[in-house]
């Protein structure tokens, strides 16, 4: 029988029913995932609390002074101390004291993917989330649907739309709180009928779908008339090009709907649109478009143009010839008004624009920046993903980036960055073998740190986690981060795409003439260029002094760090990129790469041959392979197949064959597998679940996730002299828990 938190989930909030005849196979797959996902939460809060090891909980060690991304943000007018942040995959925090301190009120539901934060503006107890990040960037999760809490926070309950994988606003009527309109963007790829507007007047027991803009056409923000509240205006963004997205508009409180032109850019260059409008002017509302047409390559081939319309949407003109002066895209596209100047507009996109005659001429917004906490940095980060302007006193603006929060009193001018959220979004970390040990990890968009393996968080005080580098615009992506093994003070680190550095003891944070060198490594002459994966693998060998190991479609070698590199593999990847590779901690020339969906290559004597896995691998993304340190034979790797199943297995004679390990593991993507290095059988995975583990080789699995709040577990790092395990989340940073009592 199921659980009576579950029945009720299950049976009284999804509107698609995976079963349903009439479903496209994508929505079928999505109605299941999201029934999956519901009840998988259930299983892991239920196999938490019956967790065999209840002497093992997590304690979070930072860090929180980088930040991470914001991407919602909202505050009830007239209570200025009062702070809602949603965190792209971290869930809600909330602060009462103006950001002095937060509490994560979010911290345990069945997502932490967060779209959009509201606060009844009638009722400002009563706050409602929609899941699913409104960032589509390709590190990103969907969510469940809707949330709502009548008591600031300390207490959740889901109000449907659980299949709707994203949404980009939720819109709470100020006559009704029962009366709600969410904007659904839906999944990332494919066709999804449920795109589009949908209404609740019971307070999220029943949804209708008002506005269908088409399968593949996501609504991402909706906006009232704050002078006509009857009248609605919805973004659409049609993810395919294919000219069926811009704006629309409701003349009866989302009833009905028609979609917009009047001098607006319409046609298939149209992507991503955002709008505004202006509570100091009627009819006053804004429009920003992304145009594909420029020519560019890449993330450049947009530009922002803004529109404005005097008459709520009838008719439009461009605000000026100019694109906005900032990059605008899918990763990031908000209009904001002044609640007291309709001439006021600012523009969030790789950095804050602002305008103050109507959008005809534009300027950065300021950069001055104060921190709460210390911090490197010397101005604002970049990549601007909320903007909330209180109406009540429209100097005070809270601006949400992929470096965390800030707070403006003087609109716009100058900034407090309140960097004590922990928030960080981990790729990878590393515990060195120092006498005193450190963890090492590179986050998204917040570089590379390091902190002492016992560092912990203190309210209103400076962590201990130090930066390996930053990059000019105070930020970074940082993948593989580790020191050098002889201890002399070099430290290797890497960028997006396989950019790899070897920087010198003593070196400063900023790269420039002296700080050590580039070492990625370049094809020989006649040779096809190498492919990288955004994450790509880069070791230091365990077993040769100054050897190092990385893989593109090759694995290839350096034996002078990184000075000069070999290739050790042929092309494995055939078009593809090496995404994971490991080194035996036995034996020097045992190797595994993975990559693609189920493709894993092994050799044993390093390099020289390769073979391929033998059957028994799904057909599912490799996440990680790992070699045991107490069987050469022994193969672990972990899968994905999007759909949130754990795919663990293990091979006894390196890839012949393989074997699912056991009963206990949760219904969710597994992202890590480990293997203690000094207790063989000991397993551990990181999952979108929590951390669990192992104590008999895989044959039985139980929860280790005891004070983890919901977020992906992206790796794993185990210090044997302490049995210390730490987990890297993205999105609330690091977490460090004793494995003392983990035993049979």
């Amino acid at each position: 029988m199921l659980p009576l938190a579950l029945h009720l989930l299950l049976h009284a909030q999804p509107h698609l029913i995976a079963g349903d005849p009439a479903l496209t196979r994508g929505e079928r797959e999505l109605a299941a995932w999201a029934e999956h996902r519901l009840a998988a939460w259930a299983e892991h809060r239920q196999a938490t609390a019956a967790t065999p090891w209840p002497e093992a909980a997590w304690e979070a060690m930072g860090p929180k002074n980088c930040g991470g991304r914001i991407e919602a943000v909202d505050s009830p007018v007239g209570e200025p101390g009062t702070i809602y942040a949603g965190v792209g995959t971290g869930g809600v925090f909330k602060s009462v004291d103006g950001g002095l301190s937060w509490e994560h009120v979010f911290a345990h539901e069945a997502t932490c993917s967060i779209g959009d934060v509201t606060v009844d503006p009638s009722a400002p107890e009563t706050v409602w989330v929609g899941t699913g990040e409104a960032h589509l960037g390709g590190v990103s999760w969907d969510g469940v649907g809707v949330y709502r809490s009548r008591d600031g926070g300390a207490t959740w309950e889901h109000r449907g739309l659980a299949e709707s994988a994203r949404i980009g606003t939720v819109l709470v009527d100020p006559r009704d709180s029962n009366l709600i309109h969410a904007a659904v963007i839906g999944p990332r790829t494919g066709a999804y009928r449920g795109r589009g507007v949908h209404v609740s007047r019971d307070g999220g027991e029943t949804w209708e779908q008002t506005l269908a803009p088409g399968e593949h056409v996501g609504i991402v923000d909706l906006v009232r008339d704050p002078h006509e509240p009857n009248r609605l205006w919805a973004s659409g963004w049609d993810r395919r090009r294919a000219g069926e997205g811009g704006v629309f508009r409701s003349l009866d409180n989302g009833l009905t709907w028609e979609r917009l032109e009047g001098g607006l850019l319409v046609g298939k260059e149209v992507g991503r649109v955002a709008l505004a409008a202006a509570a100091s002017a009627p009819g006053v509302v804004y429009a920003l478009i992304v145009d594909h047409s420029p020519p560019g390559e890449g993330r450049y081939d947009v530009g922002g143009a803004l529109f404005r319309s005097d008459d709520g949407g009838d008719t439009w003109r461009r605000t000026s010839a100019e694109y906005v002066d900032t990059y605008v895209g899918w990763d990031f596209c908000d209009v904001r008004v002044a609640p007291d100047d309709a001439d006021t507009v600012f523009v969030c996109g790789l950095r804050l624009m602002v305008s103050r005659d109507g959008g005809q001429t534009f300027a950065r917004g300021g950069e001055d920046v104060f921190r709460l906490l210390e911090h490197p940095g010397e101005g604002m980060h970049l990549d601007m993903h909320e903007l909330w302007i209180d109406p009540a006193n429209p100097e005070r603006i809270l601006l949400g980036t992929d470096g965390g929060l800030y707070l403006s009193m003087d609109r716009a001018r100058t900034w407090l960055h309140l960097n004590n959220l922990p928030i960080a979004e981990f790729y990878t970390v590393l515990v060195d073998g120092a006498d005193e040990p450190r963890v090492w990890g590179g986050t998204q968009d917040n570089a590379s740190l390091s902190a002492p393996l016992g560092a912990g968080l203190e309210r209103l005080r400076s962590d201990a986690w130090e930066y390996v580098y930053l990059d000019p615009w105070d930020g970074g992506d940082g993948f593989a981060t580790f020191p050098d093994p002889t201890g002399d003070g070099t430290v290797y680190y890497e960028h997006q795409n396989g950019d790899m550095r070897r920087k010198a003891p003593g070196a400063p944070l900023r790269w420039g003439r002296g700080s050590g060198r580039r070492i990625t490594p370049q094809p020989g002459e006649g040779e096809a260029p190498l492919r990288f994966a955004w994450n790509t693998p880069l070791m230091a060998s365990a077993h040769q002094e100054g050897v190092l190991l990385c893989a593109g479609q090759r694995v290839l070698r350096s034996k002078d760090r990184g000075d000069s590199w070999e290739a050790i593999s042929p092309d494995l990847a055939q078009r593809g990129s090496i995404t994971t590779l490991c080194e035996s901690p036995l034996e020097a020339g045992r190797l595994a790469a993975g990559w693609g969906r189920g493709e894993l290559r092994l050799t044993a004597d390093g390099g020289a041959t390769w073979s391929a896995a033998g059957d028994g691998l799904p057909r599912a993304g490799v996440e990680k392979v790992a070699l045991s340190p107490h069987d050469p034979e022994r193969v672990l790797v972990c899968l994905s197949d999007g759909q949130g199943t754990a795919h663990v297995l293990c091979s006894d004679d390196f890839g012949a064959t393989w074997r699912a390990l056991g009963s206990g593991l949760p219904s969710s993507a597994v992202h890590v597998v480990r293997e203690h290095p000094s207790r063989d059988g000991v397993l551990f995975v990181g999952t979108d679940l929590g951390v669990w583990a192992s104590v008999n080789g895989g044959a039985t699995w139980g929860s280790l996730s005891l004070g983890l709040p919901t977020a992906p577990v992206m790796d794993l790092a185990i210090h044997a002299p302490t049995d210390t395990l730490v987990a890297a989340t993205h999105g609330l940073s690091a977490f460090r828990v004793s494995l003392v009592s983990v035993a049979p």
